[in-house]
């Protein structure tokens, strides 16, 4: 290249590319504030959400790329026009369906903090601050779930990466030759991505047993000692069994303690999903409900559910800390210059992922603005809510507990006591009862199964939630149900 050329170049690329301006800046950021004020503000008068085919979605958003920008307003307007619609207001007071997420303001505005500084949490070279409030955020959960104080953990995307990393962890412990042996126990009642997080790490379907629960939803040494001994007797290898802290269908809280002890005994991981369940431990109630759990070989939690906090955020603490570095630290040669030192933590080291964001600056800024206080009362107000919507449900005279109140979910059916209906009548009733529910932009509500009937069920985890949106919820289904009965 010549001179000139050189010199054209440097001129050409004397100035980054254009961007806003400084009054800008100031304009587009204080009509973002407002949209999410007023949406904070105005939640419960909005419909929860509607539903739209692939093809109404296409026709309403389908566009090539533009290649010159337009005005920031008129691009907010589509967003609050054309896809706001068309979701779920998943922190809603009336959204009790699957287990919700409802942050708090403090983490809203983290989340603003987070992206505007886009700080690379991968290792500590790059980011000693955000790593360190990472390491106490840790510490702070270790300390709520009786963790020893060798445990070590790291934060995720979710529940579904936090299990996987845990099976990861588990798994690395096995020799390569006994991989295909090795069998994982879980509950019939374990979460879906147990079973997605074992087909990733190669485990083979006759290698995931699901273990009865007793009577009560929950699994139980015994019923896990008979598969176990059943197991090694044909030659195979027993190695992991996973147990709930909060099951997503029923709230359920399996055996903790006693299920450790036996794990122990038998030379089991012990993996416990507390992805929902983990913050009762904050409460009286909740430290007995989860009694054990400290002791498990693993821990999964997630506090965009329960914790007040914004998409996405879960977590995992593994008891024997050691195990993380051992299973994901690599050091290839474009990273020879982020080797830690003995004292220091590259997260990357500890889990999946080499890029992260700093997931824990909203936990960490939600709990020092609020207090861990507010946390605990947010834990012990949704059980007392569901307490509330099962005395309620019972009252009426018009509904069937299928699973008394655990944690903060409680399981129902419409069971009209004028009425003479079989169980497949009733399944097919109150599966027609939620469609209608969701279609009044009031209430939702998800359905599961329990001993092959129907059930209806409230998660409370939201903040906004008051008994008079228990009311409202019951008093439509009510009139639902009555008026698909004719």
């Amino acid at each position: 290249m010549t001179n000139a050329a050189v010199d054209a170049l440097r001129r050409d690329l004397a100035e980054p590319l254009p961007q806003p301006d400084a009054a800008q800046r100031a304009a587009w950021a204080a009509r973002a504030a407002e949209w999410a004020l007023n949406y904070f503000a105005t939640l419960p008068e909005q419909p929860i959400g509607t539903t739209a085919t692939r093809t109404q979605m296409e026709a309403l958003l389908s566009e090539p790329p533009p290649e010159t920008g337009r005005a920031f307003d008129a691009v907010l307007r589509e967003f609050e026009t054309k896809i706001t619609p068309h979701a779920f207001r998943t922190n809603h007071p009336r959204f009790l369906d699957f287990v919700p997420s409802a942050p708090c303001f403090p983490s809203v505005l983290a989340e603003w903090l987070c992206a505007a500084a886009n700080f690379f949490c991968g290792v500590w070279l790059e980011a000693q601050g955000p790593t360190q409030v990472e390491l106490l955020v840790l510490d702070w959960f270790k300390e709520f779930l009786g963790c020893p104080s060798e445990s070590r953990g790291i934060l995720t995307s979710g529940g579904s990466e936090a299990n996987l990393t845990a099976l990861v962890v588990a798994r690395d412990r096995l020799p390569v030759s006994d991989r295909g042996r090795a069998v994982l126990y879980v509950s019939e009642h374990r979460h879906w991505s147990v079973d997605r997080a074992a087909s990733v790490i190669g485990l083979q379907p006759d290698q995931i047993y699901a273990v009865p629960a007793d009577a009560d939803f929950r699994l139980t040494p015994a019923a896990l000692n008979q598969c176990v001994s059943r197991d090694r007797i044909a030659g195979r290898l027993p190695w992991c069994a996973v147990a709930n802290a909060g099951a997503t269908r029923t709230g359920t809280v399996d055996s903790l303690r006693s299920l450790a002890d036996y794990c122990r005994s038998q030379g089991l991981w012990f993996h416990v999903d507390a992805a929902y369940g983990w913050a009762a431990a904050l409460t009286p109630e909740g430290v007995r409900d989860l009694d054990g759990i400290g002791a498990a070989d693993s821990i999964t939690f997630d506090p965009h559910k329960w914790f007040g906090q914004t998409f996405e955020v879960g977590g995992l603490l593994v008891r024997d800390g050691r195990l993380l570095p051992a299973t994901f630290a690599q050091r290839p040669d474009y990273l020879q210059d982020v080797m830690p030192a003995e004292e220091e933590v590259n997260f990357c080291d500890h889990g999946i992922a080499l890029t992260r964001r700093f997931r824990a600056l909203k936990i960490w800024l939600s709990v020092k603005v609020l207090g861990v206080g507010w946390f605990r009362s947010l834990a012990d107000r949704c059980c007392r809510l569901a307490d509330y919507a099962q005395v309620t449900l019972q009252q009426t005279g018009d509904f069937e507990i299928l699973c008394p109140r655990n944690l903060s979910i409680v399981c129902f059916r419409y069971v009209p006591p004028d009425r003479n209906l079989s169980d497949n009548e009733l399944d097919h009733l109150n599966l027609t009862m939620l469609e209608e529910l969701r279609k009044t932009g009031r209430a939702f509500l998800s359905s599961t199964r329990l001993k092959d009937r129907v059930a209806m069920r409230m998660c409370f985890i939201n903040w906004r939630t008051t008994s008079g949106d228990v009311d409202e919820i019951v008093q439509l289904l009510r009139e639902i149900g009555g008026r698909l009965l004719g």
